[in-house]
């Protein structure tokens, strides 16, 4: 690919639509090159809709804990190739590794897994879902990435840019 890359951070939409476009709709302004949705997906009709609004970019997801459905959550994502896996996706980026995972337990759980991850200076990303809470930090000089959630269950709606090969990133609020 070369040059910079533009990564739109996007977890637990739980079927929530409406936060979801309103989130689509930012992205497509920052003009990302791909989407990461790191897990709790819910429905197919979610895949569908993401497949649909961003049909020229890459799509890349994890299932997350909520996830029933897997096998019409592969094939939905199948029609429309999103390329979609159980947890850990290590994405390679021109010589760049990301770690992605949706989550593990608690918080106290998933971030003792993304900060020893991180120490390893393994991978230049460890990006997670999960716990519903945006979180950003680097340990080792390694981002470490929670975009929060897209529902709006537990706290306000919220995605994350990352901008590769830099790997700077930003926690926004969905508008």
């Amino acid at each position: 690919m070369g040059g910079i890359m533009i990564l739109g951070v996007i977890s637990d939409s739980h079927d929530n639509i409406k936060n979801l476009e309103k989130v689509v709709n930012q992205l497509i302004k920052f003009n990302i090159d791909a989407l990461i949705h790191l897990g709790d997906i819910i429905s197919p009709f979610t895949l569908k809709f993401l497949g649909e609004k961003l049909k020229n970019k890459k799509i890349y997801a994890i299932y997350g804990n909520n996830d029933g459905d897997k096998l019409y959550l592969k094939r939905t994502a199948d029609i429309y190739k999103i390329q979609i896996e159980e947890q850990p996706i290590i994405l390679n980026l021109d010589g760049h590794s990301l770690f992605m995972f949706h989550g593990f337990g608690d918080l106290d759980k998933t971030l003792a897994i993304a900060n020893s991850l991180a120490k390893s200076k393994v991978y230049s990303s460890i990006i997670f879902g999960h716990i519903h809470k945006p979180y950003l930090n680097y340990v080792n000089g390694v981002l470490i990435l929670s975009p929060g959630e897209v529902a709006g269950i537990f706290n306000n709606p919220s995605f994350a840019i990352i901008n590769v090969p830099s790997f700077s990133a930003k926690i926004l609020q969905v508008e």
